[in-house]
């Protein structure tokens, strides 16, 4: 039975979408107070970014479809959380100081 792989630059593309990501939300924070701060974005981001480098790193020409697959999920299931904590950051912002 043949393994199917992809080419490795989708994984490329996908490092490069989560560098991006952190920009785009790290400037979003700064720009309007809102989101996630600077340490949990980077603590929340950082683990999965460096999976999937030590994932290009093995597999330099191509990645198995499996390994892909479980990226994919891992980034739907990461955006998800993101969006659950950024709302919760959000809230606890919204609320006034005597409320806290």
């Amino acid at each position: 039975m043949e393994l199917i792989t992809l080419p490795a630059v989708w994984l490329d593309l996908i490092l490069a979408f989560t560098l991006l990501e952190w920009l785009v939300l790290a400037l979003r924070r700064r720009v309007s107070g809102r989101g996630l701060d600077l340490r949990n974005l980077t603590l929340g981001l950082l683990p999965g970014l460096l999976l999937m480098l030590a994932l290009r790193l093995a597999a330099p020409d191509a990645v198995p479809a499996g390994a892909f697959l479980c990226c994919a999920a891992a980034g739907v299931f990461h955006a998800w959380d993101f969006a659950h904590r950024s709302r919760s950051a959000d809230a606890a912002t919204a609320l006034p100081a005597a409320a806290v």
